[in-house]
């Protein structure tokens, strides 16, 4: 077994993948914390929370011990990197292997020299612009079906 495949590595890739993302804990003791999750530590569990609430207390950022944690929820939903490869692929012509996800690194890369994000294009020249020009649309096409809902 291929050490992306384990289950900590799973499990570890899914936290990383609500790095800045708004989620729920709830401790053992049901204390009930909601927060930006910033850091968390692989071996223990432990999670920090940036502008964590708790009841009617506001913290600027909360240090959760793993044992202590009975639930993480998330309250958002993860960026959909595989309906942006689609959008970019059919807007642009391009080929299945003109665009490749890079789960891992939450990323994806448009012939080879265009890397996109959630956050943004990372490139310049034609091309750059072509795949900004169909990001910026594809975020607001978004942000219009989040309103919606």
């Amino acid at each position: 077994m291929s050490t992306t495949t384990t289950p900590k590595w799973i499990f570890n890739k899914e936290l990383a993948d609500l790095k800045g993302k708004y989620i729920t804990v709830v401790s053992t003791s049901n204390k009930v914390f909601s927060g930006i999750l910033k850091a968390w530590n692989p071996d223990t569990f432990d999670v920090c929370l940036a502008k964590a609430v708790e009841g009617k207390n506001s913290y600027f950022k909360v240090f959760i011990r793993g044992p202590t944690i009975s639930e993480i929820l998330i309250n958002e939903q993860p960026f959909d990197l595989s309906a942006l490869a689609s959008a970019l692929k059919d807007r642009l012509s391009l080929i299945e292997a003109d665009v490749k996800i890079f789960e891992d690194a939450r990323m994806i890369q448009v012939l080879n020299k265009v890397k996109v994000s959630e956050k943004g294009v990372v490139g310049t020249g034609p091309v750059a612009d072509r795949v900004r020009a169909v990001f910026e649309q594809f975020m607001e096409e978004l942000a219009e079906k989040e309103e919606e809902a």
